[in-house]
Order: C-alpha cells, then sequence, then structure tokens
C-alpha cells in the first residue's frame, strides 16, 4: 500500500515540476551573463560595455534582479575584463555594487582612469583600484600587472539624500 502512495505523489508532481523547468529555460536570453550561485532566480544581464582607451579592457556595467517581483530590487554591479571575455560571475567580484541607482554610465578618462556616473545611487560596496592580477595570471612578481584607479562621479552633490540629510 505505501509503494503505491508513493507512486501517486510523485506522478502529481512531475507534470508541475517539467512544467516549472519549461518556464525557467524557455526563457533564456543567450546575452545575459552567468548567474551567481547565491541568487538562484536572478536575470544577470550586461547594461553598458565600454572599452578603454588602449583597447585592452571592457568596463562592464551589470544589472542583477533579486527577489520577487513584488518586493524585490536590482543590484548595479561593475566588473572589468579582457575586452570581449565574458564575465565569470563565479569567480570574478565587482568592485562596484549599488542598490538602488539611477543613470549608471562608464566612462574611461585614460588607460588607468574608469569614472561610474550616476544620478542617484545608494552604494553598498566600493573600493577604487582594480587589478588585472584579478583576472589572469600577470607572473610571479607581478611584472605584467596593470591597475586601474575608478572614480566615482555622481550628477549632484547629495545623491542619496537631500541637502536637510533626508533619504530621497
Amino acid at each position: 500500500m505505501k509503494s503505491s502512495a508513493i507512486r501517486k505523489v510523485s506522478k502529481s508532481f512531475l507534470p508541475s515540476g517539467i512544467l516549472a523547468l519549461c518556464l525557467l529555460t524557455a526563457c533564456d536570453d543567450p546575452n545575459e551573463t552567468a548567474v551567481p550561485d547565491n541568487k538562484v532566480f536572478s536575470r544577470s544581464a550586461e547594461e553598458t560595455r565600454v572599452t578603454s582607451p588602449n583597447g585592452l579592457l571592457d568596463a562592464v556595467l551589470v544589472r542583477d534582479p533579486y527577489g520577487p517581483a513584488a518586493g524585490g530590487g536590482v543590484d548595479w554591479n561593475v566588473y572589468i575584463v579582457r575586452r570581449g571575455n565574458p564575465i565569470h560571475m563565479k569567480t570574478v567580484h565587482e568592485f562596484f555594487r549599488a542598490d538602488p541607482m539611477t543613470s549608471g554610465d562608464l566612462v574611461w578618462k585614460g588607460e588607468h582612469l574608469l569614472e561610474i556616473h550616476y544620478d542617484q545611487a545608494q552604494i553598498l560596496e566600493f573600493r577604487n583600484l582594480w587589478g588585472l592580477h584579478e583576472i589572469e595570471d600577470v607572473g610571479s612578481k607581478g611584472e605584467r600587472d596593470f591597475d586601474v584607479e575608478i572614480r566615482l562621479v555622481p550628477s549632484s552633490n547629495f545623491s542619496v539624500l537631500t541637502p536637510n540629510g533626508k533619504f530621497r
């Protein structure tokens, strides 16, 4: 009796499981960036990709929605990769992360200087220096390393707060 009950239960779950799998995979966009392990249901996608003046690197702004449609949010992450290469989100770490952010843009001001422009942003993570050693072997003494300084450029004096200290 137990085995038939188990058989009935597993059969009732099978169609809904297949339907859910089909719905999740049928909507895949080939232009989307790989999804990090800790954000299983997100659909990360490149928003902007800008090549450095020397043509060696791309700065990439990635839109990474998370949570349910009602009540979720969007992380905005910035990465640097070799020109034309994909972002391997499982192995690289962003140097900028904001949620929320409006009017994000990336501007190379020189081979070693990248600016992140935005109107409003609540910045959750930021570091102002990136090195080629983060994505590839640069030699045992770092003799082929290449550094880029990152600068934040908000469009106004206040991004998240108003001049009186209140949140926008």
